[in-house]
């Protein structure tokens, strides 16, 4: 069957996030809030059926929130449960509900561009007051917006949960919270116009082994929803409605890079050793029971690295602490028996529960992140500290404190940890420390006194030296993860660590030229996305 295309082969250049090649049916991913959702007038005698429409929608809205709250105050504590009660109280202000009616009578146009109106006209107010309460609340009013129009258009799953097969994800940006439902099986890559390299998206596509191309300037309107795309995330390019001939010569590279990484893999289960005789162990990073499977495959000596944050970010609740040792185990099962580091909730930064909807300030990178986060709201802490140690019952469980900063954080969770597992300072679970700061790197003797290993989060760490945002992609040229500031602090960390044991699990792991520097460190365990494990077995082999 020939390859033909009506639309005239178009090629753009971006920025490589993660490394492959793919091609695909565009799909078209927006915010809810950002789409142009229909706009059409009303009759008359149709607004009563529009209004009708509005009121059921706010009482599904209600009802959820209502049982939000209940289980929070449960499970956590009412502090929590005020947030949902907050978020009621501006659901059922008269106000807003007259202005809502008195909107549609008004306009006579539809349900969901009046709730659009409305809601950012409220928003505005409150961000107008410059207070950060405030912008709370302008946050909450967002939030709701958000759940109105879900129920209006009867979304109830996230628009990536269910894609068609052989997809190309074409979007502005996408946070976390969306990425969390990314599936190998249906996603082939990503495009989209902002997000840095080392952005969290990046990382999570990156260890699901999905090529990912950014920086692409107003990308939206050059791709429309179902263009055939090659995306070429070796050499930093998309191709749009290729010609016939284009696409052969793709598909020809496709099938050569897979011999490329079949042969990668012929050896990815020995150890790797340099040929001074060094040992570097490569552990896994990641956030998913698929990811655990594929990096047995290539064979993790481990899991260095097992990020939480979406078994929470997927969910309308916290969950609860059997809920949350059944989603860790089901996840960790395969690699039952190797070591297997799980990192405390990491939220904050570009990473939100709703749920919770707290301000981290103006700039959320340097607000309540991490430790800070989980000491705010300690419920949390002990909920996620219960669920691992009885889970270290049955598994190798280390249990990693992201975002220390000051010793005395450390010292905290460690006296909690001590108090739930009445050890008393017992070793039999290894409690560490994640070196993201260079206060922390710098200063990381004082930390001794209460960890067991120490993991070196070089994302963070180069975003904190370099002054450097991770998710600023207008200045990815300062993130230069491998810089000898970088350098020179990990050689620190591992000089005045004490003797225990140290690896490092950011993204300059898996940079081919640098992981001999690395070893000469004395860093002896490096964690890495899945997909890379066998290519970097062979780096360190070659070394």
């Amino acid at each position: 069957m020939m390859w033909t295309t009506r639309q005239e082969e178009r090629i753009v250049y971006g920025t490589t996030i993660s490394s492959g090649l793919a091609m695909g049916r565009a799909v078209i991913y927006t915010d809810i809030l950002l789409r142009d959702h229909e706009l059409y007038t009303i009759t008359q005698k149709a607004l009563k059926e529009e209004l009708k429409r509005i009121e059921m929608a706010l009482r599904e809205v209600s009802d959820d929130l209502h049982c939000s709250a209940q289980r929070i105050e449960k499970e956590l504590n009412s502090h929590m449960a005020g947030i949902f009660r907050a978020q009621l109280a501006i659901l059922h202000d008269k106000l807003l509900v007259e202005e809502i009616k008195a909107e549609l009578e008004t306009e006579l146009i539809n349900a969901e561009q009046i709730i659009k109106r409305v809601f950012r006209k409220w928003e505005l107010r409150f961000r107008q007051l410059n207070d950060e309460q405030m912008a709370s609340k302008a946050d909450d009013i967002v939030d709701l917006s958000r759940k109105i129009l879900g129920a209006l258009i009867g979304i109830h799953a996230h628009t990536l949960e269910h894609l068609p097969a052989g997809s190309i994800i074409v979007a502005r940006r996408l946070l976390p919270s969306d990425t969390v439902f990314l599936s190998r099986k249906s996603t082939r890559g990503i495009v989209t116009e902002f997000g840095g390299p080392a952005s969290h998206a990046a990382l999570l596509t990156k260890e699901i082994g999905v090529p990912a191309l950014s920086k692409i300037a107003d990308v939206l309107n050059i791709v429309k929803n179902r263009d055939f795309l090659l995306l070429d995330c070796v050499t930093g390019n998309l191709v749009i409605n290729p010609q016939e001939k284009t696409r052969r010569c793709f598909e020809k590279r496709i099938a050569e890079r897979k011999v490329y990484l079949l042969n990668s893999r012929r050896c990815c289960s020995e150890i790797s050793v340099r040929k001074n005789g060094q040992s570097v162990a490569v552990l896994a990073n990641v956030s998913c029971r698929d990811d655990v499977e594929v990096a047995l495959k290539n064979g993790a000596e481990g899991i260095g690295l097992f990020r939480i944050e979406n078994i929470y970010l997927s969910r309308k609740l916290p969950p609860s602490t059997q809920e949350l040792i059944d989603e860790i185990q089901n996840t960790i099962e395969p690699a039952q028996g190797k070591p297997t580091t799980i990192r405390l909730l990491d939220v904050g930064g570009d990473k939100k529960l709703t749920y919770l909807n707290y301000s981290s300030g103006e700039d959320s990178f340097l607000g309540r992140r991490g430790v800070r986060f989980l000491l705010e709201f300690p419920e949390l802490l002990y909920t996620q500290l219960n669920a691992l140690i009885r889970l270290s019952e049955n598994f190798d469980i280390r249990i990693l404190v992201p975002m220390v900063t000051f010793h005395q954080e450390m010292g905290l969770v460690r006296e909690i940890f001590d108090d739930l597992t009445g050890s008393g300072g017992s070793k039999e679970i290894m409690l560490g420390a994640m070196i993201e700061t260079p206060a922390a790197a710098l200063c990381v003797e004082q930390f001794l006194p209460y960890v067991d290993f120490i993991s070196i989060g070089t994302n963070d760490l180069t975003q904190y030296t370099m002054a450097v945002g991770r998710e600023n992609s207008s200045v990815t040229q300062y993130f230069v993860e491998n810089h000898p500031a970088i350098i020179k602090m990990i050689d620190h960390v591992v000089k005045y660590s004490g003797g225990i044991p140290v690896s490092v699990c950011g993204e300059l792991a898996a940079r081919f030229d640098t992981i001999s520097t690395l070893a000469e460190c004395g860093i002896g365990t490096l964690s890495v996305a899945p997909s890379l494990i066998p290519q970097v077995k062979n780096v360190i082999r070659e070394s």
